[in-house]
């Protein structure tokens, strides 16, 4: 076993390396930033922050020439440029009058910018023509006496234009802004236009080239009905779903350049189908867990209504198992789906061994695009070895799952701001009479918060209970177990709980938290310190004076289609718990 973990640990080791020097054109280009800095805003920290932050992303997209004989043009060239966007950048932020001056530094790619920003334009006034659209004016009021802010200004045009847009039903609607500089007075005057052309509904919606999706399915897509107000967002709000669908490679928009009789505009979306089979493979290693490999087969247009049959195979030393699931999307409505599932799954665990055939029907609506909930039934029959009791049962579980969701991140698989909150609650009925019945509800929260465009941290907490019988009495699969890579670093998986016979019993109750600082060192290198804590518990509430602590570094491999993860966590106390001093976990995506 030992010398197989070493050739795995070898193998990914060099398939990483290989990655990287495919990546990086030599070590002296990876290590390569040109370090420049600003002078004279000490007194402005908000300004010396911003410019300082812009310099520093910029120097990062600096590529280090490779003709050595060229360096000092290209430094020089590029150190003009900087110069130039710096005294953008001040005026964008309201500093007309300021000026920017560059001193070379001892290096080619070393210098400070000096620089004098001057008195910070204030907006004196702001107006909104033509006067049809005065009650709009708070949208853009706010502006008044502040800072001439370009993001601000951009910001309350967005604003203003997505209030007149909803209440019009103008075939064309724009919105601009002129400003207008006091310069002895150090102000300045926005004004805000509105133009909006002839007013329009809705004609006839027309698909063409869907190939095999069904005009019935395209057309519960369409978010409005003919004769109704024309608004351009509908439309691309239409766009973006069919691209969402990942049926479709094209959804080219025809409309007529002016309304016909009667204000009607005709709609005609020309698509071009995207092939809707794909096979993807995933591979992971952890120490505790061993090497583990997975497949999948997914069709999107099965029956020509966009339904999803998706088919998985996961392999490891640990878990074997077959799943499929089909998704049948507008289920008796437009916000709801309907999923099928089946799996057949070998697991052999240090707490236990299942054999288990199960399969379930659930419903899912979307409330809004980030809330929403799910009901289903799902019946199990397992047959399960407790290692812990040493006994060997039947089940025959009947359960209820009841979840809901709240999802505000901007990446899944590498997340920067936003939330995700999950509440769970499972009723279970033993149709066998094995087990008396019980009631398992689990809650977790993950957070991401940037600080600047390299720098976050996230955090994760999991809180869980079981109520009814006694903790031996619950199916060894449904009782709490921690540790491992998604759970507690640096301890190996189910190690982190009580334990009878030497073997992990699990527990009515868990808690569970974590917290990662991850740092984006280049476009494809990241790096990660992370701090892991969490218990089990015989009792139904969870029991915070027995934590198990884990730490560790980690790497992160950046690719088109989310992170390589590499971490390696080691036990902070119990740790007579644990098989090995470390933990290593190599997978795809971040840990949370």
């Amino acid at each position: 076993m030992k010398k197989l973990r070493s050739l795995i640990l070898a193998a990914l080791f060099t398939a990483m390396s290989f990655g990287l020097t495919g990546c990086l054109d030599s070590v002296d280009a990876f290590f390569f930033k040109p370090e420049y800095k600003v002078a004279g805003v000490d007194a402005n920290e908000t300004l010396k922050k911003d410019l300082s932050a812009f310099i520093n992303d910029r120097a990062g997209t600096i590529k280090k020439p490779k003709n050595k004989a060229e360096n000092a043009d290209i430094a020089h060239y590029q150190a003009g440029l900087l110069r130039a966007d710096l005294a953008d950048v001040l005026k964008s932020k309201g500093y007309y009058d300021g000026t920017v001056n560059f001193k070379q530094g001892r290096g080619d790619w070393q210098g400070t910018y000096a620089i004098d920003a001057g008195a910070q334009y204030k907006i004196a006034s702001v107006t909104l023509k033509p006067a049809t659209y005065s009650k709009y004016f708070r949208r853009v009021a706010r502006l008044q006496d502040q800072p001439l802010d370009a993001e601000a200004v951009l910001k309350a045009e967005a604003s203003l234009l997505k209030a007149v847009q909803k209440d019009s039903c103008a075939f064309t609607l724009d919105v601009t802004h002129e400003v207008l500089l006091d310069v002895k007075a150090k102000t300045a005057s926005v004004a805000f236009t509105v133009k909006a052309g002839a007013k329009a509904v809705f004609g006839p919606v027309t698909f063409e080239n869907n190939g095999k999706v069904s005009q019935g399915y395209l057309a519960k897509m369409v978010p409005w009905k003919e004769g109704e107000c024309f608004r351009r967002d509908k439309i691309e709000s239409l766009r973006a779903a069919l691209f969402e669908t990942a049926l479709f490679s094209r959804a080219d928009l025809v409309i007529p350049d002016a309304p016909k009789a009667g204000g009607v505009v005709p709609v005609t979306l020309q698509l071009k189908e995207r092939p809707p089979r794909s096979v993807s493979f995933g591979l992971s290693y952890y120490t505790d867990e061993g090497p583990g490999v997975s497949a999948s087969w997914k069709h999107r247009n099965f029956l020509g209504g966009g339904e999803t049959v998706e088919a998985t195979a996961k392999v490891s030393s640990l878990l074997q198992s077959l799943q499929g699931k089909m998704t049948s999307p507008y289920f008796l409505r437009h916000d709801q789906s309907l999923s099928l599932t089946t799996a057949l799954t070998h697991e052999d665990s240090d707490a236990y061994v299942e054999r288990n055939l199960d399969g379930g029907a659930a419903i899912k609506r979307v409330f809004s695009k980030r809330l929403s909930a799910t009901t289903g039934v799902n019946l199990s029959f397992s047959n399960i070895e407790d290692k812990s009791l040493r006994t060997t049962d039947t089940f025959g579980l009947l359960s209820f799952p009841q979840t809901m969701t709240y999802d505000s991140r901007d990446n899944p698989l590498d997340a920067r701001h936003g939330w995700l909150l999950d509440a769970s609650a499972e009723p279970f009925i033993d149709m066998l009479g094995t087990s008396p019945a019980f009631w398992k509800t689990e809650g977790s929260a993950r957070t991401y918060v940037p600080f600047g465009k390299k720098f976050t941290l996230a955090g994760r907490a999991k809180i869980g209970s079981i109520l009814g019988p006694a903790t031996a009495d619950v199916p060894a699969t449904e009782r709490f177990y921690a540790g491992g890579g998604g759970s507690v670093r640096g301890f190996g998986y189910q190690e982190v709980g009580p334990m009878a016979a030497g073997k992990p019993s699990g527990g009515r109750s868990l808690a569970e938290a974590s917290a990662e600082a991850r740092l984006r060192v280049t476009e494809t290198i990241g790096a990660v310190a992370f701090l892991d804590a969490g218990s089990v518990s015989e009792t139904v509430a969870p029991d915070f004076n027995n934590l198990s602590v884990g730490a560790g570094l980690g790497l992160r491999y950046y690719t088109s289609f989310g992170p390589l993860r590499l971490d390696v966590g080691v036990p902070l106390n119990n740790k007579e718990d644990t098989s090995s001093s470390y933990q290593l976990y190599i997978s795809i995506g971040q840990a949370f």
